[in-house]
């Protein structure tokens, strides 16, 4: 390990400070990844547009968060701006802005040192996967905004260094035609060793024990079998990417 990296990591660790207490409530811990997460991507997502609900990002920092995060606040609903217009100005600003930037994170994760063919060929649990995931989520939060895939791994790497497992970065991409738009990220807390594939973990077996920690769509945790909604199973394979296993007991 780089002392870059280790860097990265310890601050990242940091960051996560709220989640340890309540690492053992996967519902709860999500939602405050969320919230981390969001003040963290101050900026916003680079692929999300919200212009007439004044803006998707926000919140308050979770109790006991480091000083140094500050909320993106939403334009409030005024009198003056019975059209919006002001608001929707302010949206396309953040917009604006989160798109400068996420190509800043483009170019940044274009430099590191990782070599993908030799990632895709190696378990979900290992090492070399679960430290990029923290090298994208650093540069994520150097340059305060990212697509959905960047705030995924944001929001993984905060529950992972919370000490939150069992935790998937769960990539999912259509079964057939083009990927383009039509693709999503999202962390997932709580998907169990599973019968079959953990690299593509059988819906049916965390569908309704998991909770998805996704940051880009949601203030706060919810109920993995929603995903199925969204994202219909049958049309899209769930592929996990990095995993931190359930503690061993005994």
């Amino acid at each position: 390990m780089t002392p870059e990296l280790q860097a990265k990591q310890q601050r990242i660790a940091a960051l996560a400070g709220p989640i340890r207490p309540i690492a053992g409530n996967y519902a709860i811990a999500a939602t405050t990844a969320i919230k981390i997460t969001r003040s963290l991507i101050a900026h916003g997502a680079s692929n999300q547009i919200a212009p007439f609900s004044g803006g998707s990002w926000g919140g308050q920092v979770p109790a006991g968060g480091p000083r140094q995060l500050r909320s993106f606040d939403r334009p409030e609903k005024k009198p003056d701006d019975p059209f919006a217009i002001r608001r929707l100005g302010a949206e396309l600003d953040r917009w604006f802005t989160s798109t400068v930037r996420t190509n800043q994170v483009d170019t940044a994760v274009g430099e590191l040192d990782y070599d993908e063919a030799h990632a895709m060929r190696l378990p979900v649990t290992d090492p070399y996967r679960l430290d990029h995931v923290d090298e994208v989520a650093a540069e994520a939060i150097r340059h305060g905004a990212g697509n959905c895939g960047y705030i995924a791994s944001t929001t993984f790497a905060l529950l992972h260094h919370a000490g939150v497992a069992p935790i998937d970065l769960i990539l999912i991409l259509p079964r057939s035609g083009p990927r383009y738009f039509r693709n999503h990220t999202v962390a997932v807390v709580g998907i169990p060793d599973v019968s079959g594939n953990q690299k593509e973990p059988p819906f049916e077996q965390w569908a309704d024990v998991a909770m998805l920690a996704d940051a880009w769509e949601e203030e706060r945790s919810v109920p993995a079998s929603l995903l199925n909604g969204r994202w219909p199973y049958e049309s899209y394979h769930y592929l996990s990417y990095s995993r931190v296993p359930p503690p061993r007991r005994g």
